[in-house]
């Protein structure tokens, strides 16, 4: 996956989660245009960063364990 693919993909997750409005696995793969197992991937390279997603089977989405620790930020600046 490009670097900026990625990114637009890693915003777009972080709009359905934050919303607790992703569905189960194989449809918030299909909300990304992503596999399933690409999904999975992009979950545990953000776990690899301390963000924790999980999912709940009652309410069938998932959702930030700690919200107020996620910040996501990206700033590209061209160094003169």
């Amino acid at each position: 996956m490009k670097v900026f693919s990625f990114i637009d993909t890693v915003s777009l997750l972080h709009q359905y989660v934050i919303k607790e409005n992703t569905g189960k696995a194989e449809d918030f793969a299909r909300k990304l245009g992503v596999s399933r197992a690409t999904l999975y991937n992009i979950l545990s390279e953000l776990e690899s960063y301390g963000i924790e997603i999980e999912y709940s089977r009652f309410r069938e989405t998932y959702y930030y364990k700690y919200p107020e620790n996620v910040n996501i930020t990206l700033r590209i600046f061209q160094e003169r």
